[in-house]
C-alpha cells in the first residue's frame, strides 16, 4: 500500500490548484485550467519529479517573457500564501531560466529563501559568476532573516545533499571560509549547524583547510561563544573523526595515544544469515593511572562483488574510562536487507578503530 506521507505527495493535485489560483490573482490572463492539466500527470512521478513537470507548466504557461514573468512570481512570494515546499517549482524555474536577469533573479530568490530555502536555485548562479553571487551573500551576512543568513552557508555548500555540486567551490574552498567565519557566532543554531554541514563537506576534499580554519576558531573565541565554537567543531568534522583522523580528534580533547589494552573482537556467532543481526563483544582495559576519553567505532569490511572487502564505519560509542578500569562492550549490527546496500555472500570481517587506531579483524561468513 503507497504511503500516503511519502515526500512525493506533498506535490498533488490540491498544491497545483493553489498555485494556479495565486498565480490568477495577480496575473488574471493565466489560463489555469490548462496548467492543472499537470495534476493528470503526476500519480506515477517521485518528488523531484513531480516538481519538474510542474516547472515545466510553469513555464508554458506564465509570458514567454522572463522578467515578465519573473515578475509575476514575485508577487506571489509576496502575498505568502504560498509556503515550503509549494514554493519549489518557482524556484526551480528562476533556476532554470533566471542565469540572463542575474541579479533581479536573485533578488528574488532572497524573498523566495524566506518563506522555501534557495539554496537549490542558487547554485546555477554561483557556478555562472560566483563573485556576484558572493558579493550579494556579504551584504546579507548580517540579515535579520535566519532563514537568508542559513541560505548563505547552505546554498554556497559544495557538496550539499540532493544539490548541484560547486566545482568552483571544491577547487577553491577557501572562496566560502570568509562568509562562515561571519556566520559562526549566529545566535540561530539552524544557522550553525549549516556552517557545520558546509566545513564537513570541505573536509571530505581539503581537511588541512578545515583543520586550520577551526583551529583558529577555537584559540581565538570571545567566553560567551565557546559552546557554539565546540558544538560546531564536533560536527563539521564527523567525516574525518569517523575516519580516524588524528588531528580531528585533537581538536575535540581525543588523544590518539591510547594506554589501553584491546582484547580480540569475540563473535557469538561467525555465520551470519541475511536479515539476522551480527553480535559482538570485547573488553577494553585501561593502562594509564589517568582517566581517557574514547571515541570507540568499528568497521565492518563487507564483501563486494569484485571479490575485494570494503571497510564502512559505524559510529559505537563515546565514553570516558577511568584509571585501570576494565570494561566489557557488547554490540550487535543488523544485516537486514536495505534499499541502500547490497550484501554479498562469503567471507567478511569485522574490526575496531578506537581514536582513530585500527585493531585486529576478525572474520566472518554472510550466508543466503
Amino acid at each position: 500500500m503507497e504511503n500516503e506521507n511519502a515526500f512525493k505527495n506533498w506535490i498533488n493535485k490540491d498544491l497545483v490548484t493553489k498555485i494556479a489560483s495565486e498565480i490568477s490573482i495577480v496575473y488574471p490572463s493565466f489560463e489555469s485550467k490548462k496548467f492543472k492539466a499537470v495534476s493528470l500527470k503526476l500519480n506515477p512521478l517521485e518528488l523531484k519529479a513531480r516538481t519538474k513537470i510542474v516547472t515545466e507548466y510553469l513555464k508554458i504557461y506564465l509570458p514567454s517573457n522572463y522578467k515578465t514573468a519573473l515578475n509575476i512570481i514575485s508577487k506571489v512570494i509576496k502575498r505568502k500564501k504560498l509556503k515550503g515546499f509549494e514554493l519549489w517549482p518557482f524556484s526551480e524555474y528562476i533556476s532554470q531560466h533566471g542565469l540572463d536577469e542575474f541579479e533581479k533573479s536573485i533578488e528574488v530568490l532572497y524573498e523566495l529563501t524566506q518563506l522555501f530555502t534557495s539554496e537549490f536555485a542558487i547554485r546555477p548562479f554561483i557556478e555562472k559568476d560566483h563573485k556576484l553571487v558572493l558579493k550579494y551573500f556579504k551584504k546579507w551576512l548580517t540579515d535579520e532573516s535566519s532563514h537568508v543568513r542559513r541560505w548563505i552557508s547552505e546554498g554556497s555548500r559544495p557538496l550539499l545533499p540532493w544539490g548541484q555540486k560547486l566545482n568552483i567551490i571544491t577547487e577553491n574552498p577557501e572562496l566560502t571560509i570568509s562568509l562562515l567565519e561571519s556566520l559562526k557566532y549566529d545566535e540561530e543554531l539552524y544557522v550553525r549547524k549549516s556552517v557545520a554541514n558546509h566545513l564537513n563537506d570541505i573536509s571530505k576534499f581539503n581537511p588541512k583547510l578545515v583543520i586550520q580554519t577551526l583551529s583558529k576558531w577555537q584559540k581565538n573565541t570571545p567566553t560567551e561563544h565557546v559552546d557554539k565554537i565546540n558544538w560546531i567543531v564536533k560536527h563539521a568534522l564527523r567525516t574525518l573523526i569517523k575516519k580516524g583522523d588524528t588531528s580531528a580528534l585533537e581538536l575535540i580533547g581525543i588523544s590518539s595515544k591510547l594506554k589501553l589494552n584491546v582484547s580480540p573482537i569475540k563473535l557469538l556467532k561467525s555465520k551470519i544469515k541475511i536479515g539476522d543481526k551480527l553480535h559482538f563483544e570485547f573488553s577494553l582495559e585501561s593502562q594509564s593511572s589517568k582517566s581517557q576519553k574514547l571515541v570507540i567505532d568499528y568497521r565492518i569490511h563487507f564483501l563486494k562483488s569484485n571479490g575485494t572487502l570494503v571497510p564502512k564505519v559505524f559510529k559505537l560509542k563515546n565514553c570516558v574510562i577511568a584509571a585501570n578500569e576494565k570494561i566489557i562492550i557488547n554490540k550487535s549490527h543488523s544485516l537486514k536487507k536495505i534499499t541502500t546496500m547490497k550484501y554479498y555472500k562469503g567471507k567478511q570481517a569485522i574490526s575496531l578503530q578506537i581514536n582513530g587506531q585500527s585493531f585486529e579483524a576478525v572474520s566472518w561468513a554472510l550466508l543466503d
